[in-house]
């Protein structure tokens, strides 16, 4: 929509005004003078009219046409108005006429004179004159028929024309003045309202206190004066806003330095903190206490404690907010086992003055790294109790091994000579059995001396490929005859190792017999080396489809003297001998077992890559 000035619109009203009463005046000065002009003529072509009808009764009666025509034509010449005239008999003959190019058949029965008639008239559009005013009178009462005068209208127009120019140029110099005094006028009346609208433009970007000089005393110096008078008011009360402003914008910063500060003492805290409002709901929770809960803190607030995503702490909290909110004063604290960590909780209510219950703080510290540590220094100490045990079953062993060696050796001597000494044809059942007796406890006392001293063998670097193809080509053919099938599976990227080749092969041998006693119906052996993707170990693995151990012996089977194989069978010495070789070896060995699913055995040995030779 246009928008448009103060000014402007009283110009447009005033010049407006004035445009609409130079029209009328116009219009009706015109239109009077046509009716005044036009009546004039019709009373004038009336006159002469009745004045040819009544010279031309004697030609019309004696038939005299040329008398008649000459008395036409002179009265068209004396009058410029008059077009045309003719005279018409009482049939509606035409008798005399003064159209030079023939009478024109339109012009009959146009304007008739009915019987009593005194006089007709007939506005006519015509081709040559314009509008015309046809003026019939009866001779003798129409008796002897009627004359016709044709009255023209042309001057009448050219009068009005000039008139009508002469009338629109003197509304054109009046509507030049009006909108001169419109200027002014709405210059006078917009001069002070246009002051306010700047001085109010001013206020509204800050400017405030303006003040407009009243020129007049009239209604718009009344509405400049109450301007002035609420610029003043306006002032003064901004002043006291600033003043209250400033005090509460220092308010609310050390408000928001203080709630600042203490959230960042709350978000630091290795606690936990979650404070629950009188609706059951978290209003209030750190980062640590969202970690704890398994979720985001942000996601917390605002949410019932029931709708926490762990059940563990739902029935834990529903059980506390009952006795807090039966007991004021309400402390607690326990310990909280959750699926991703075990936590110290303490509880306490909050009140206000009145004694009124206001909420409770859930304290929650992470307890789990302590408890892991405590664990651990429990696992050291008896890590280092196992190994203190070792080293006197190793003392102890060494010393009974030395003790039982020479009776030992007696024993088999002797039931060897007596042996010899007997009749091959007797009984040597009951010798072979004492040899064989003594043999076993002598390999036992090999074997305490074997893990009670270290071997100080050569260590050389050797590809463990070839010495698990050496190990096995002894003990193939005993695979072969109890029904087990080797596989093998040899890593072609670099297996070599920095060794002991007769302590390794040792492992390797003890192993293999301790797969091939797990699978004594057949089964299948697989033995595979590999190197570590980070390179820093050799694996080799060494899997049988045996029975397989049970968990909760799995962890003892390092342990010396412990076996599960049936009495008379094994020492239990076997694996904590390749232990201590594979640990002397910087090494480690690991053993997976599931019941009826075999057991694999795991030896990681430091990898030891090949030098190669450059020329000089």
């Amino acid at each position: 929509m246009l928008r448009l000035s103060l000014r402007t619109k009283i110009m447009i009203c005033c010049i407006g005004l004035v445009v609409l009463l130079d029209i009328i005046v116009v219009i009706f000065v015109r239109n009077h003078l046509s009716n005044t002009l036009r009546a004039e003529y019709i009373v004038k072509g009336h006159n002469m009219a009745v004045n040819l009808a009544a010279r031309s009764e004697h030609f019309v009666l004696t038939d005299e046409l040329v008398s008649l025509l000459q008395l036409v034509k002179d009265l068209k010449d004396s009058d410029v108005d008059i077009t045309y005239a003719y005279v018409v008999d009482r049939k509606g003959r035409v008798l005399v006429h003064t159209f030079g190019g023939g009478f024109p058949m339109d012009l009959i029965g146009v304007n008739t004179l009915e019987p009593g008639d005194v006089w007709n008239e007939k506005l006519l559009d015509t081709v040559e004159a314009g509008l015309v005013h046809d003026i019939a009178v009866p001779v003798l009462q129409g008796k002897a028929g009627s004359v016709h005068i044709g009255i023209s209208e042309h001057r009448i127009q050219q009068t009005i024309s000039h008139f009508t120019l002469a009338l629109v140029a003197i509304a054109g110099f009046v509507l030049l003045v009006a909108i001169v005094l419109a200027a002014v006028v709405s210059w006078m009346v917009t001069q002070p309202v246009r002051h306010l609208i700047k001085a109010a433009r001013k206020i509204r970007d800050g400017e405030l206190g303006q003040q407009v000089v009243a020129a007049s005393k009239d209604e718009i110096g009344e509405l400049v004066g109450s301007f002035n008078q609420m610029s003043k008011e306006l002032l003064k009360q901004h002043k006291i806003l600033e003043d209250r402003n400033r005090r509460i914008q220092t308010t609310q910063e050390q408000v928001a330095w203080e709630r600042d500060k203490l959230r960042t003492i709350i978000d630091s805290m290795a606690e936990g903190l979650i404070f629950v409002d009188t609706e059951d709901r978290i209003s209030l929770c750190n980062e640590s206490a969202g970690q704890i809960w398994g979720t985001d803190a942000s996601e917390l607030l605002g949410k019932f404690v029931y709708e926490c995503p762990s059940a563990e702490l739902c029935s834990t909290f529903e059980k506390i907010l009952k006795q807090a909110k039966q007991k004021p004063g309400f402390i607690a604290d326990h310990a909280l086992d959750l699926r991703h960590g075990r936590y110290l909780a303490s509880y306490s209510t909050v009140h206000g003055e009145d004694g009124r219950y206001l909420g409770l703080v859930f304290l929650s510290l992470d307890i789990s790294e302590r408890v892991s540590l405590e664990q651990e220094q429990k696992r050291l100490r008896e890590q280092l109790f196992q190994h203190e045990k070792m080293v006197l079953i190793g003392q102890i062993a060494a010393g009974v091994a030395h003790e039982l060696n020479t009776p030992l050796a007696t024993i088999l001597l002797r039931a060897q000579l007596i042996e010899q000494q007997t009749d091959k044809n007797g009984d040597l059942s009951d010798l072979k059995v004492l040899e064989g007796e003594a043999k076993r406890c002598r390999r036992i006392v090999d074997s305490l001396l074997g893990f009670s001293r270290r071997s100080e063998g050569v260590i050389s670097r050797t590809d463990l490929n070839g010495l698990i193809q050496e190990s096995l080509s002894l003990v193939e053919n005993d695979l072969t005859l109890k029904g087990i099938k080797l596989e093998t599976d040899y890593s072609r990227n670099g297996t070599t190792a920095c060794v002991d080749s007769n302590q390794i092969q040792q492992v390797l041998l003890n192993l293999v017999a301790n797969a091939v006693d797990a699978m004594q119906g057949g089964g299948y052996l697989h033995i595979s080396t590999r190197l570590l993707p980070d390179k820093s170990s050799v694996a080799i693995q060494v899997t049988d489809s045996g029975d397989g151990i049970k968990e909760d012996i799995l962890n003892q089977v390092f342990e010396p003297f412990f076996t599960t194989k049936e009495q008379g069978k094994g020492t239990g010495l076997g694996l904590a001998i390749c232990q201590r070789i594979v640990e002397e070896h910087e090494g480690e060995i690991k053993i997976r077992s599931q019941p009826g699913q075999g057991t694999t055995v795991s030896v990681l040995l430091p990898h030891a890559p090949m030098e190669v030779a450059t020329d000089e």
